[in-house]
């Protein structure tokens, strides 16, 4: 039997974050269940190689990739208003991609301000099964987050989205905030998404919040992320270093994490270690490192990939995740399990679904940063109790975010 064939969209075929990280993993795992990936995404200079590139659209901005980082030149005010409606490049070249390579599947990950919903509607009409992975909340939110300022917001939930454009919650901008929101009312009003046969989300939070927001329930489909922890050799000793591994960005609630430390100073030598560089840190962690004296338990390691974050992730105590937003599925909680650390997380969101409160890691109040550093010191103070847990992350990442049974879940949806 011939092998058949995914086609894999994702509006950057380079890792610039979560999304990006799982489309390489699930292209290297395709071959487990008998399919071929081809890549369809954005020309990029940084993309990775690839000989389906030729089909790959026109950029926004050249080079550039975020939308601070666009001259607001005609052209690309024009191709943004394409990504952001409906783009014809992309319907061409994805047509010529399935008359050549005829494949089986549509696997969508991120398509919006981009590719487009019209991705779904070319593949439908050439046949194809059509399943869209959810990674943030864009399907009913305009900004995606599901944040107002640095407050949880769902008013726009239901369809109403007149609350962004009074809000400005798209860069700030109610221009952009208006073609936004005009474009999520165009994809529903035009029926776009009926053409996906499947919604897949790696948490059940997140597809109840789609299902809140007017998606069918039969088409909502819960898969977890994966982890190969047959790859990773578990470390249950640590260098008396805290980890947070996200963003330098606010909803990631960095600054929580800069704050706990001055109710730790009991513990000599104990540091936090950030994957982010300080110049990127803004003016609030600046104060609180200069107010209470922080700087000397506080390291920015930089932007850390592979070999480099490996050994971040052996050496830490634990890994906290102090968001404030409601986080859809962050990559760091399978990883750090894997690596036999707990985490420590903000009560909100998915992360009570994903950590088992008091056995694979502790929930602490959103913003509380007294409430995080006191379930900080329970684990520094109770070493049976942090290697227990260490090992009950362990055996979760192994039983519940396995590979082989999140390729296997994808496949009967493809071939339902």
């Amino acid at each position: 039997m011939a092998e058949r064939k995914v086609i894999v969209a994702n509006y950057r075929y380079f890792v610039s974050g979560g999304p990006e990280v799982y489309l390489f993993k699930f292209m290297e795992r395709c071959g487990d269940i008998g399919y071929a990936p081809i890549p369809f995404s954005v020309r990029y200079g940084r993309n990775k190689p690839t000989p389906y590139d030729r089909y790959f659209i026109g950029s926004r901005g050249g080079d550039s990739v975020y939308y601070h980082e666009i001259r607001r030149t005609p052209k690309a005010i024009c191709k943004t208003l394409q990504g952001a409606f409906y783009n014809p490049e992309t319907v061409k070249n994805l047509c010529r991609l399935i008359d050549e390579e005829r494949p089986q599947v549509l696997y969508a990950l991120q398509v919006i301000n981009t590719l487009s919903p019209s991705i779904f509607k070319a593949a439908k009409e050439r046949g194809l099964k059509v399943v869209h992975r959810v990674s943030d909340f864009n399907l009913v939110c305009p900004r995606s987050d599901l944040l107002s300022g640095e407050e949880p917001c769902r008013l726009c939930v239901g369809g109403d989205v007149r609350h962004a454009v009074e809000h400005r919650c798209c860069h700030g901008s109610r221009m952009a905030t208006f073609i936004r929101c005009e474009a999520m009312k165009y994809h529903r009003r035009k029926d776009l998404y009926r053409y996906v046969d499947y919604f897949v989300t790696p948490t059940e939070f997140t597809r109840n919040i789609l299902i809140e927001g007017g998606f069918d329930a039969n088409k909502v489909v819960k898969v977890p992320t994966f982890i190969d922890s047959a790859a990773i050799v578990p470390c249950y000793t640590h260098e008396n270093y805290l980890l947070f591994p996200g963003r330098l960005v606010p909803e990631k609630g960095a600054k929580y994490a800069v704050d706990a430390m001055r109710y730790l100073a009991r513990f000599p030598g104990l540091r936090l270690k950030i994957t982010g560089e300080r110049s990127e840190c803004g003016s609030e962690i600046e104060a609180l490192l200069k107010e209470h004296d922080l700087e000397k338990a506080v390291d920015f390691v930089g932007f850390c990939r592979g070999s480099e974050l490996e050994e971040l992730m052996r050496g830490a105590a634990c890994i906290l995740c102090p968001a404030i937003w409601y986080e859809n599925m962050p990559n760091t909680v399978p990883e750090a399990y894997a690596y036999g650390k707990p985490v420590i997380a903000s009560r909100i969101g998915c992360f009570p679904e994903l950590i088992e409160d008091g056995t694979t890691g502790l929930l602490f109040r959103p913003k509380d940063a007294r409430d995080l550093a006191d379930k900080i010191a329970f684990l520094l103070e109770n070493e049976d109790v942090r290697l227990r847990m260490g090992r009950a992350a362990r055996k979760k990442a192994e039983l519940d975010f396995s590979p082989a049974v999140h390729m296997e879940r994808l496949k009967e949806l493809f071939e339902r």
